[in-house]
């Protein structure tokens, strides 16, 4: 075999090896999300807000971490942030077992939620840098299917096992599973950040002279705040578009059961994120071919007018049927703009920022997430359910033209790597 034929082959053992560390993180994950304000109603008698806080303040927690990963990865080295993270998803996996009252809950899903929060970003930068230029689409959506198996697997898992066993048998699971995840994470052969540059070097020489001389001079000089050091700026459009639909996406998360249930579609909303998994399941291998074969826009303005086409269905469903043929859409759309916005976004940032574009990236999606149920709880009583869906179709048009103006300026980037992907 070539040496260019090994160097754009993707199904490596660190790249299978990565997806499940992945895939773990996220049945853990949701595994838990979806039961915690029910355990603490149930357990502690808390009140149904105060329980919401004790699920949602996990979010923080990964928000944090997020922040803080992006900067120290590649200090820290990739492969022992990535175990450290993972440890503690152990730990505090654990600690659910305990029983150790209502307020160190709280303080169990912030520390979760970050341990969390550092695993996903180290993981996902670790398997991107593994994916071969010439297959970044098509790899990154691969890797992104171990979130839709996640997100399938993990709610079902926390909903079945509270149901038919109780709490102790999922946390149980969901503490094996974190063990799993360990195991896999240790055993990954690790690329690391490229190499910094003379310059870089320098500069950062001339930096550290500088200092020197202000201590020398008896000044003390409060470090300036650089968002450079926290955030990859060139992935920021990209990133903030997808955040923008995640945003119209968590309506659904926040909203479709009590839709459901006032619409009198109980039935077919049990099955809503079942279709909507399989969708993205079968849709994503082709659409990230099609990423590298035609480039980004092909697959994601279709996406797009999935996503809005399925929101607008949804506001207007009174049959079971219509309500399946939405969760199909959405899950085509949502899918589709995540995987192939983070591939677009770790082939805009430079090589030696790749952990800040991935970190960057995810903090957005999260930010999009988390605020969306906050301020769309806060209107919902002058939409309806309905009207809310409708008012998030249009704000998914606004995403949409945002999307055509970012990629437009991105034009000359897309010849670029097409060329780099011929020669």
């Amino acid at each position: 075999m070539s040496a260019a034929a090994q160097r754009a082959k993707l199904w490596t053992k660190d790249f299978t090896l990565g997806t499940a560390v992945n895939f773990l993180l996220m049945v853990n994950y949701y595994g838990l999300m979806v039961v915690v304000a029910d355990y603490a109603m149930k357990t502690y008698d808390a009140p149904a807000a105060t329980a919401g806080l004790a699920a949602s303040i996990f979010i923080i927690g990964a928000l944090a971490a997020r922040l803080v990963s992006g900067r120290i990865m590649d200090k820290v080295g990739r492969k022992r942030l990535l175990v450290i993270g993972a440890i503690g998803e152990v730990v505090f996996s654990a600690l659910y077992l305990v029983g150790l009252g209502f307020a160190p809950l709280f303080l169990i899903r912030l520390l979760h939620g970050f341990a969390y929060g550092m695993c996903s970003t180290t993981i996902g930068t670790i398997v991107t840098a593994l994916v071969p230029d010439s297959r970044k689409g098509e790899g990154v959506g691969y890797y992104m299917l171990s979130v839709t198996l996640g997100a399938a697997i993990g709610p079902f898992l926390g909903m079945f096992l509270t149901q038919t066993t109780g709490f102790f048998v999922l946390f149980v699971t969901t503490a094996a599973v974190a063990a799993l995840s360990l195991l896999a994470a240790a055993q990954l052969k690790v690329p690391e950040a490229a190499q910094e540059s003379d310059a870089q070097i320098n500069e950062a020489a001339d930096e550290i002279a500088r200092e020197e001389r202000n201590e020398r001079a008896g000044g003390f000089r409060v470090p300036r705040f650089n968002m450079a050091n926290y955030l990859e700026s060139s992935v920021l459009p990209i990133s903030g578009v997808c955040a923008l639909l995640f945003f119209c996406y968590s309506s659904l998360l926040a909203f479709l059961t009590p839709f459901a249930a006032e619409s009198g579609l109980e039935a077919p909303a049990s099955f809503f994120f079942v279709v909507y998994a399989v969708a993205t399941f079968v849709t994503r291998p082709f659409t990230g071919k099609l990423f590298d074969r035609k480039g980004d826009r092909v697959v994601m303005v279709p996406a797009f007018i999935a996503f809005i086409v399925g929101m607008g269905l949804l506001a207007t469903v009174h049959r079971p049927a219509a309500m399946l043929v939405a969760a199909a859409l959405l899950g085509f759309g949502v899918g589709t703009v995540q995987a192939s916005g983070l591939a677009l976004a770790v082939r805009i940032a430079p090589d030696d920022r790749l952990s800040l574009a991935n970190s960057t990236f995810y903090i957005l999606l999260d930010v999009g997430v988390g605020v969306g149920p906050l301020l769309l709880g806060l209107v919902q009583p002058l939409f309806g359910y309905r009207g809310l869906f409708e008012a998030m179709s249009t704000v998914a048009i606004a995403a949409l033209a945002i999307y055509l103006v970012v990629s437009r300026r991105k034009g000359r980037m897309r010849q670029t790597l097409r060329a780099q992907d011929e020669s």
